[in-house]
């Protein structure tokens, strides 16, 4: 280090005695200041080299999907590892040897071929994944409901072609009709599995529909929504060929049409969507068995009131929750595929399917659907809002069982 300082000294470019300052006469002196000075500040830190530790026994030794809320004085960092949803064991549910192994199945459903605006959809099992990595064994109203009586999975995702629609209905309802067949863990609290499915535009939930009806028979359906989706085929770009027909508009319509809904215990839950025709589409949807409580109605009722009607329409039907995130106003859900403007907080629609949980609701199955994350800022605000949509549901299923 003395030779160039010294050298532009020589130059005048550097003070003589600044020079001198810097030099360092030999290699042995610069070892001496290394020994005095060095060793004695890493010997004392906690940066030094543990050497009561052996690098080859510490860590981990080989990879596994863990559990996390099962785990016990073991902090796993929430951004690591495979993303189950909520960290989950990753359960193969479409196999016979899956029986008695689960009681409550997250399934994504990575399918966007019958939307009308914008798609991406069909990651929206991965975005849910990805903004439930934050859940860990925490609870809320006094019930963790990862570790309660039932054993909670994630499925993985149903396999679906993205070539054609209808097959890949025809694919999703096989695969639903499979994990819905397989024998719970906890038969006491009830005959079946039960399943809330991720991702996807909204025409899933008519196969999903589909396949549970073979379990559970005709169901009331709470479709919380800014749209109705009972569109008659007709007026939504249909009726030119099978495949038109069947889209994320047109789904309820069909539903009905093939005899899947309960009479008159159906409801739209936060609607404020604009309509094709000034009474066509309003009586199409009574005739599908369909009441509605538009979003703005919450300023004027309240969340209490909401809860009575939904629960004095329904009547003793089991109940099929089908949450489009579009019924939230874009401000706490953006990634999704239709917005619609002046739509409700997430509190409040948090705070309407607990009043539901509260009032018992035989709750058989559930959907949260529309999530396209491509449109997501990058704080994963719709992503965040998804999960914990999902963590209500699976707290309502918790406290209230079902046996068909």
């Amino acid at each position: 280090m003395h030779r160039p300082i010294n050298a532009l000294a020589r130059l005048g470019l550097v003070p003589v005695a600044l020079a001198a300052a810097f030099a360092v006469p030999n290699a042995r002196i610069q070892q001496q200041l290394s020994s005095s000075t060095h060793s004695p500040f890493l010997g004392g830190s906690i940066f030094r080299q543990q050497l009561d530790v052996n690098v080859f026994s510490a860590g981990q030794d080989e990879f596994y999907i863990e559990n996390d809320f099962h785990l016990t004085n073991d902090f796993t960092p929430p951004y690591s590892g495979i993303a189950t949803f909520a960290h989950l064991n990753w359960t193969n549910c479409f196999v016979p040897a899956s029986d008695e192994t689960f009681d409550i199945g997250i399934v994504g459903a990575p399918f966007d071929l019958g939307v009308t605006y914008r798609p991406g959809e069909r990651f929206g099992p991965l975005g849910a994944r990805s903004g439930s990595r934050r859940m860990d064994p925490g609870m809320d109203h006094g019930v963790n409901p990862f570790t309660d009586w039932a054993s909670v999975v994630d499925c993985g995702d149903i396999s679906n072609t993205p070539f054609d629609k209808l097959q890949a209905i025809h694919e999703l309802e096989a695969g639903w009709t499979k994990i819905a067949s397989r024998k719970p863990q906890n038969k006491d609290k009830g005959d079946h599995v039960r399943l809330i499915s991720i991702g996807g535009d909204h025409t899933i939930t008519l196969p999903a529909i589909r396949a549970l009806q073979h379990t559970w028979g005709q169901v009331a359906v709470l479709h919380f929504d800014s749209h109705l989706d009972t569109w008659d085929p007709k007026q939504l770009g249909g009726g030119l060929t099978k495949y038109s027909e069947v889209t994320h508009g047109s789904m309820l319509h069909i539903a009905h049409e093939e005899g899947l809904l309960s009479n008159d215990s159906n409801m739209h839950l936060g609607s404020r969507s604009m309509l094709f025709d000034k009474h066509y589409d309003m009586e199409n949807d009574a005739r599908c068995g369909f009441t509605v409580i538009r979003a703005r109605m919450i300023d004027d009722i309240g969340v209490d009131e909401i809860v009575r009607r939904v629960v004095e329409t329904v009547g003793d039907n089991y109940v099929y929750v089908s949450i489009d995130i579009d019924v939230l106003d874009p401000a706490f859900t953006p990634a999704t595929g239709t917005i619609e403007p002046g739509g409700w907080t997430t509190r409040e629609l948090l705070r309407i399917l607990y009043g539901l949980s509260q009032a018992g609701l035989p709750i058989i199955g559930a959907d949260v659907v529309e999530f396209a994350p491509v449109y997501d800022n990058k704080a994963e605000t719709t992503g965040l809002a998804v999960t914990q949509i999902v963590y209500e549901l699976l707290q309502w299923m918790i406290h209230v069982p079902v046996n068909a």
